[in-house]
């Protein structure tokens, strides 16, 4: 029997068509976009696991920033002590000299204007020494700021500010060379406090050097995973390129068998009349 009411060439060419379309539309997405998955229908499972390692991703970045600050931080914190240092060397520079019995008290009296000015200047860096206006050397007891070093929430380095305040307090106290006994007690004294300089020095060189190892570990761990996400979204150009070149192929062949069978149901449709 023929069926003329019903063209089914047709449809199933119409419909043959349509899918190539959709089809090259999706391929042409993932061209120009870059991505495999530009939602959740190309690929559920795969998005879903591209979400997760995306966001350890950027939170791997965030602690790398977070950690460079902190490198900043200690550097800047660094700097101010080694100030410290360099103005206790220098008082208990004077001090040796003022011990010697050759000079006079006189001359004392003028070392200690230079002493006087350095306890000032030391007062000085110890207070106006800070960080995004948080002071970082002038505690006069244990103060700390924690750092996010790491994307979980367990993943954090303390800093502790120096106890500058109490320092600069203790060495204006003991910075005395306005006689032979002071002088010789002030080098006493100056080489307990370098000691103590020395010491926060040595800790925030440490401080530093395990910062730059946690900033190499993260970034290892961000591009390892910026590649893990890389695999498992991103297009395939070669592929997909060959992919939009078979579906352009059957859309314009579902395209050309659609003319053909409306041209065959318009012939049997007039022969019959």
């Amino acid at each position: 029997m023929t069926v003329i009411n019903t063209n089914n060439a047709a449809l199933k060419a119409q419909l043959a068509s349509k899918t190539a379309d959709r089809k090259l539309t999706e391929s042409g997405q993932r061209l120009s976009s870059g991505k495999r998955i530009n939602t959740g229908a190309d690929d559920a499972a795969g998005a879903a696991v591209a979400l997760k390692l995306d966001a350890q991703m950027q939170g791997q970045k965030a602690a790398i920033k977070t950690a460079g600050d902190a490198v900043s931080l200690l550097k800047l914190q660094e700097a101010g002590v080694s100030q410290f240092v360099s103005i206790i060397q220098r008082i208990r520079e004077l001090s040796v000299q003022m011990a010697n019995g050759t000079f006079s008290n006189n001359d004392r009296s003028l070392a200690q204007l230079e002493v006087d000015a350095l306890t000032t200047q030391f007062e000085m860096v110890a207070s106006s020494t800070k960080f995004n206006n948080k002071a970082i050397l002038n505690a006069s007891s244990s103060t700390t700021y924690q750092i996010q070093s790491g994307a979980k929430q367990d993943e954090n380095f303390t800093i502790s500010v120096i106890e500058g305040a109490t320092l600069s307090t203790n060495v204006t106290t003991d910075a005395d060379v306005t006689s032979q006994s002071n002088a010789q007690s002030t080098m006493d004294s100056m080489v307990t406090h370098l000691s103590t300089a020395e010491a926060h020095l040595a800790t925030i060189g440490a401080s530093i050097n395990r910062l730059y190892v946690t900033i190499s570990n993260l970034s290892a761990s961000s591009v390892n995973t910026e590649f893990a996400v890389g695999r498992i979204s991103d297009t395939d150009f070669a592929r997909e390129t060959a992919n939009l070149a078979k579906q352009q192929i059957l859309s314009n062949s579902a395209n050309q068998m659609l003319a053909i069978a409306n041209q065959s149901k318009n012939l049997l449709t007039a022969i019959l009349e």
